[in-house]
């Protein structure tokens, strides 16, 4: 009967000590998809909160959606803007190309459906992005062109600034 306590007692502090002995597992941030949530003053959602995500890694090609606008008394506007953009380069520090399109609508009146016309437009996006590798703050400074049915407006850009999870 000493043998079998012995040998159980064996037994459960081998177990205990094997799983003291393993490490915690480490996220690979290299493989996993960048993604982000941020800020953002001028751009094509006027100021707006975006969500942003990698098809895969660090850079290379992803998307963007937002929401925003900007409003005054019985007025305002309201953006909707998606699009896809690539980063390229390295250690967080990354060149931003993109494109999209922006839902639009301007209100100038108490009721929402009887004073309001929409449209759509698009824009390009040109500028800098500082993303880290793991988690933490980013920040955006880009040109964003718009294309619109009276022309393009060459000279509008915004700044941002969010997290990356």
């Amino acid at each position: 009967m000493k043998t079998i306590y012995v040998l159980l007692a064996l037994i459960c502090f081998t177990t205990v000590s094997q799983a003291q002995l393993r490490e915690p597992r480490e996220v690979d941030y290299s493989m996993k998809a960048a993604q982000s949530v941020y800020g953002e003053i001028g751009g094509p959602g006027i100021l707006s909160i975006n969500y942003d995500q990698r098809f895969k890694g660090q850079k290379g090609w992803g998307f963007r959606a937002g929401v925003g606008g900007i409003g005054f008394l019985t007025a305002g506007v309201f953006a909707a803007p998606v699009g896809l953009n690539y980063l390229s380069g390295k250690n967080g520090n990354y060149l931003e190309l993109g494109a999209g399109i922006s839902a639009l609508t301007v209100t100038d009146g108490e009721d929402f459906f009887d004073n309001s016309n929409s449209t759509i437009f698009g824009y390009l996006n040109f500028g800098y992005r500082y993303q880290p590798e793991k988690k933490g703050f980013t920040a955006r400074v880009f040109v964003s062109p718009l294309i619109t049915g009276a022309g393009v407006f060459p000279f509008y850009g915004g700044l941002s600034a969010g997290i990356r999870f």
